[in-house]
């Protein structure tokens, strides 16, 4: 709805100028900002490597499948069974020619036996010819070292870090938005005093022509009001260049073509009470976060080291059929077969490789905690200098406040003894000039205000 309504203004602000709130700005920025999206983008693929190191507890399945063809036959074992082959048909002759075997079936099934023992002495025929194998396997690992619990927990904080990183890139995209709305808020202000400084020195000028058609003022008079005049439309252009210049570095921020005419809405920037600057600290920041995950990252990887130089515990399981590899004219495989496999990995010595690689690990743990502590404190220093940023801002637009009033009273007065004759005219100008810096400095004040307020929510993490 809100992407409508601003794609709606911007429509009918074809011919004139679009009005765009500070909401609505931030939402298009957000919208359309590449360095935001490429954050997110990198927070959604490591919720994909969270997903992937998850997996590694579950057992893994691979088909298999293999067609071996060769063209490779021949006769083997032919020098291994001659003699022994012959020995036993020997040894069966002499049992038939002893008389040992009275009955003619017993003789002949001996002496066929010693035929077939004979034969065996010229090897056995082999032919590989085609073979095939397909199977399903499993592998399912029992101990790692705690590699892939410690590697599931790293993915888990890079997912982590990547969505503090795409929070961190959007509260800087809203600094920027809010840093640029101020600055058109400014210019537009800028705008509204220039011209109405301008409108008192005309109005002025004409009566002092007046005054001086009747003798009551000499053309010296006159020459001094045209000069600052002069002075007030040459700062008028200047504005007017300033609030061009102010909607062009907004467009570039919420993503819309520099030439794209748009005016702010004045009402809906916020004029800020006093701070509260109690009870703030770091502790919420997206940086202080991902220093925390950044320390715990380094010291998961001295694990990862250590896991590599401990015992590793692997079953595996497998079911396949084999056909093929013909031997003495019959096929030697041609059914299914399962298998279980467990495997026992202890690394024992390889020149202190280990002790070595997780020591250097260790040391990288310790200089990343070394360097968290000091950008901890850098926040910290952060934080305070933008607590007194934001406390004096709020002071300086009370103390403008005063002064503008001061001044509109002032200038009164004078234009009242003015008219009455009791006052000079450059009594009178300095009033107007006045009464326009002071106006001018509220303006800026204000806008520097609510930048402060900014960077210090940011500063604080409540952004």
């Amino acid at each position: 709805m809100a992407c409508i309504t601003i794609g709606s203004a911007l429509a009918q602000g074809a011919g004139n100028a679009a009005v765009l709130s500070l909401d609505s700005c931030i939402q298009l920025a957000l919208q359309n900002n590449k360095t935001l999206q490429s954050s997110q983008k990198l927070a959604e693929k490591y919720s994909h490597e969270v997903k992937y190191y998850k997996a590694n507890f579950f057992p893994n399945f691979k088909l298999t499948a293999t067609d071996l063809w060769a063209n490779s036959e021949g006769t083997m074992g032919a020098d291994i069974f001659s003699g022994l082959t012959n020995g036993v048909s020997q040894f069966l002759n002499g049992l038939a020619q002893s008389g040992h075997f009275t009955t003619p079936q017993q003789l002949q099934a001996v002496q066929q036996f010693g035929q077939q023992m004979s034969g065996m002495s010229k090897g056995i025929d082999y032919k590989v010819g085609n073979i095939i194998q397909a199977g399903i396997m499993l592998e399912q690992p029992i101990y790692m070292g705690g590699k892939v619990l410690t590697a599931y927990q790293m993915s888990k904080l890079g997912k982590q870090m990547a969505e503090q990183g795409a929070v961190l890139s959007q509260q800087q995209v809203i600094v920027q938005v809010q840093e640029a709305y101020a600055l058109a808020v400014k210019a537009n202000e800028m705008h509204k005093v220039a011209l109405q400084y301008d409108s008192l020195l005309s109005s002025l000028l004409v009566d002092v022509q007046n005054a001086e058609k009747h003798g009551l003022r000499s053309h010296n008079d006159v020459l001094k009001v045209q000069v600052k005049l002069s002075e007030a439309e040459l700062q008028v252009r200047q504005a007017e260049n300033g609030q061009r210049l102010s909607a062009m570095n907004l467009c570039h921020y919420i993503g819309l073509p520099l030439t794209t005419a748009i005016e702010v809405d004045t009402e809906s920037f916020p004029l800020l009470d006093e701070p509260s600057l109690r009870d703030a600290n770091i502790t919420d920041r997206p940086e202080y976060n991902v220093l925390a995950m950044k320390s715990e990252l380094a010291a998961k990887q001295v694990k990862i080291e250590r896991s590599a130089y401990l015992p590793q515990v692997v079953l595996g399981a497998s079911y396949s059929y084999i056909d093929g590899l013909e031997v003495a004219g019959s096929k030697l495989f041609n059914k299914p077969a399962a298998g279980v496999m467990l495997n026992v990995s202890i690394p024992l010595y390889h020149a202190n490789a280990g002790i070595n690689k997780i020591k250097s690990a260790r040391l990288e743990a310790e200089r990343v905690q070394l360097e968290q502590d000091e950008l901890v404190e850098k926040m910290n220093l952060e934080l305070a200098q933008a607590a007194n940023n934001l406390d004096e801002a709020y002071l300086e637009v009370q103390l403008a406040q005063k002064s503008l009033a001061q001044t509109e009273e002032n200038l009164r007065c004078s234009r009242s003894s003015y008219n009455l004759g009791t006052e000079s005219l450059s009594d009178l100008l300095e009033a107007q000039t006045l009464w326009q810096q002071a106006y001018a400095k509220l303006a800026n004040s204000r806008a520097n205000l609510f930048v402060a307020a900014t960077k210090y929510k940011k500063a604080a993490g409540r952004l």
